[in-house]
C-alpha cells in the first residue's frame, strides 16, 4: 500500500510542477481542480446505472482536484483492479 502512495504523491508534485511552468498557476490550478470535481460526480452519478462508486473522503477529493480527470481514471482502475478504493 506504500508504494501506491508514493506512486500517487509523485504524480500530484509532477502536476504541480508542471503548473508552475506554465506561468499560470493559479488558472491551472483551478481549472484542474473543477475538472477533476466534474470528472468525479459524473462518475459517480453515470457509475449509478452500472454499480460503480467512487467514494468521497478527504485522500480521493483532493487527488481528483489535483490531477483532474486522469486521475479519475487512476481511481477508477485502482478499485476495479486491485479493490484499493
Amino acid at each position: 500500500m506504500g508504494i501506491l502512495y508514493l506512486i500517487l504523491g509523485t504524480a500530484c508534485v509532477f502536476s504541480l510542477l508542471a503548473m508552475l511552468w506554465t506561468r499560470h498557476f493559479m488558472k491551472a490550478l483551478f481549472l484542474t481542480a473543477l475538472e477533476g470535481t466534474a470528472a468525479f460526480f459524473a462518475v459517480n452519478f453515470i457509475g449509478g446505472f452500472f454499480s460503480v462508486h467512487l467514494p468521497l473522503n478527504l485522500y480521493t477529493a483532493s487527488f481528483c482536484a489535483l490531477g483532474g480527470a486522469p486521475s479519475v481514471a487512476a481511481l477508477l482502475f485502482l478499485q476495479t483492479i486491485f479493490h484499493v478504493l
